[in-house]
């Protein structure tokens, strides 16, 4: 859009922005580094879509991810990096016309830094609505209730590039796939309670998977990945009504 083609869509009332925060990590052999911001893109502007008064702004593509650094291709900003790219990204907003923010991570790294501001940003833009999606165990847990309906398990599901990611990714950008690389990109399948997931952010996924997945992508398919961002979208509609 040019800048005149957003300034009409303002006064035509579309004053909500909807935007994802991803990342550039590894995600095994057979996904693209970019994943977790691909999936913020698509999700972002499905969300807008069916808002229905929303554009889909600019997807942040860099991300909090210090426990992905051992593999080749992650690129990590600092907490505070973070933070202050999401301050600067709702302050330019504010200032422009919009009344309502809607802001949605997709990366795990990332869920728990924009938890910190959320309510900082409320007072920075006391006459904008500031909507922050920061449930990370719900977010998986609407993958993995949808997983059980699809006949995966939630190992198999996974947290990280397992099937259901692949799935996603299948759905979304399909052709970056390495469909080939899938019968030997399925990673650690044990128990993922509180003390895996501390393992991982101290010593890094590695620590946990020697190949950087958590799951097994063996039963993904496009078909799968299509539910799974429909799931997703309902999930971040209702929450968006709710929001006050």
């Amino acid at each position: 859009m040019t800048s005149p083609d957003i300034r009409a869509a303002i006064e035509r009332g579309m004053d909500t922005v909807v935007f994802g925060v991803g990342s550039n990590e590894q995600h095994g052999p057979c996904l693209p580094v970019f994943t977790d911001a691909a999936i913020a893109d698509k999700l972002a502007y499905l969300v807008a879509k069916k808002l229905g008064n929303a554009l889909k702004g600019p997807t942040i593509t860099l991300g909090c991810s210090d426990h992905h650094m051992k593999f080749a291709g992650t690129i990590s900003m600092r907490r505070e990096t973070l933070q202050n790219v999401i301050r600067d990204y709702c302050a330019s907003l504010a200032n422009r016309g919009f009344r309502r923010m809607v802001i949605l991570p997709t990366h795990g790294g990332n869920f728990g830094p924009l938890a910190e501001i959320k309510d900082e940003l409320h007072k920075a833009h006391p006459n904008v609505q500031t909507i922050s999606y920061t449930d990370l165990q719900e977010f998986m847990a609407i993958l993995q209730e949808t997983s059980a309906k699809l006949g995966v398990s939630k190992e198999e599901s996974g947290a990280h590039a397992g099937e259901s990611e692949v799935s996603l990714m299948l759905w979304i950008r399909g052709v970056l796939v390495r469909t080939d690389k899938i019968p030997e990109a399925t990673g650690y399948l044990g128990k993922f309670t509180e003390k895996e997931v501390a393992k991982i952010w101290e010593e890094g996924i590695g620590a946990l998977s020697p190949i950087g997945v958590v799951g097994s992508p063996v039963k993904a398919s496009s078909n799968h990945g299509k539910i799974y961002l429909e799931n997703l979208v309902s999930a971040m509609i209702e929450f968006i009504s709710k929001a006050k």
